[in-house]
């Protein structure tokens, strides 16, 4: 036992919540309601970012707790609260750090906690190996007893599991906002990606390639797995993928394979590149092994006109001016859309050629295609 309720498998069991929280969609709700129960207390909350004046902060609480004090506490009492600073890692209650005088005394005591009936809190504030920071706070009513020796020592089991776990969760993060940033400059590039298990079926497609495949123009998905519309292209492309997965299997570097395959319905053409992803270890079912980039030649990478007169210190007319040429207007035609006679049309160019530091129209296209202006790009942009 470690405390005078809560059994070792009761503390197994908390503990295994605690690391199944950073994938929970409300992170460790069910190890705090756990948690919660078995200390009889009314409230546990944990504070993964405190409430600042610039950042309402994020906290989860156990136990029924009004949508005024969640509300109240970030937006006012967070700046009030005095229970806060603990010694990292340590368990206190609220009577050890302030004595129960100064804390029954407190703004923060009579204004807040008296009403919501919480006046004995524990606590303990951690930072994890990577140095993100929480709060965890266990609250019960004044008419029951005060938190006891048995009490802390449970959390103070639990405290290194919990900073842990909360360490993994911020390792998360950050991977799954660098995996979204590449994911979206690989979008602005309009380069479609679909990623197969070693069956060589989907597991992932992004938009541009859910958008490619529904045309039905050179390649389709049929019960989960990539075709090709012509025979012949489909015979190439299941040899390469398999030649792809093979190589995998081997030693030393990984090279990509790359094939061309027609699109009957337009005439034209869709690049194809196959390349292998590291094996993992552990079980293989349903795993990552290859990953397949698509590129349409015709479709063009997104580019504001906002973007441009950042980049290159165009007016508004010069920017839409350049973009209609990039999108293979003539001059006398990107003139009538855009209502501004032909002598004007070349004065601007002129000044748009000057400021990108090119003389021909060639030049102005393959500068804004390999500028850094397709990666501002969003999906109400102008195609280039």
């Amino acid at each position: 036992m470690y405390t005078a309720d809560v059994s070792l498998d009761e503390l197994c069991h908390i503990i295994e919540l605690i690391y199944e929280g950073p994938s929970e969609a409300l992170p460790w709700q069910q190890s705090l309601e756990q948690l919660r129960s078995s200390l009889q207390a009314s409230y546990v909350t944990l504070i993964l970012r405190p409430s600042t004046a610039e950042d309402p902060g994020f906290m989860v609480n156990a136990g029924t707790v009004s949508t005024w004090a969640v509300g109240a506490y970030a937006s006012t009492y967070y700046a009030l609260d005095p229970f806060v600073g603990l010694p990292p890692g340590e368990v206190h209650t609220v009577a050890e750090i302030l004595g129960e005088e100064r804390w029954l005394n407190s703004a923060f005591y009579q204004q807040f906690n008296a009403p919501l009936d919480v006046f004995h809190i524990m606590g303990a504030d951690l930072r994890s190996t990577d140095g993100s920071e929480c709060r965890l706070r266990i609250c019960r009513p004044r008419r029951d007893e005060a938190f006891n020796r048995e009490d802390k020592a449970l959390c103070t089991r639990l405290l290194p599991h919990l900073r842990r776990a909360v360490g993994l969760r911020s390792q998360l993060k950050r991977s799954e906002a660098e995996c979204q940033l590449y994911a979206t400059a690989v979008e602005r590039l309009q380069i479609g990606t679909l990623i197969l298990d070693d069956n060589r079926r989907v597991l992932e497609i992004n938009e541009t390639a859910r958008e490619l495949l529904a045309e039905d123009d050179g390649l389709r998905l049929v019960d989960g797995s990539l075709q090709a519309a012509c025979n012949r292209d489909d015979h190439a492309l299941q040899r390469l993928i398999g030649q792809v997965q093979e190589k995998r299997l081997q030693p030393g570097p990984k090279i990509a394979e790359a094939i061309t395959l027609k699109r009957p319905l337009s005439g034209g053409s869709l690049g194809v590149v196959v390349q292998s992803l590291p094996r993992p270890e552990g079980p293989q079912s349903r795993l990552p092994a290859l990953v397949v980039y698509l590129r349409n030649p015709e479709r063009k990478a997104c580019v504001q006109q906002q973007t441009l007169r950042q980049l290159f210190g165009f007016t508004p007319t010069e920017a839409e001016l350049t973009l209609q040429l990039a999108h293979g207007h003539s001059l006398d035609e990107a003139g009538a859309r855009l209502n501004i006679r032909r002598n004007t049309v070349k004065t601007h160019l002129r000044s748009i050629y000057a400021k990108a530091g090119v003389t021909r129209h060639t030049e102005l296209t393959h500068l804004l295609h390999s500028s850094v202006a397709v990666l501002a790009g969003t999906s109400s942009a102008e195609h280039l």
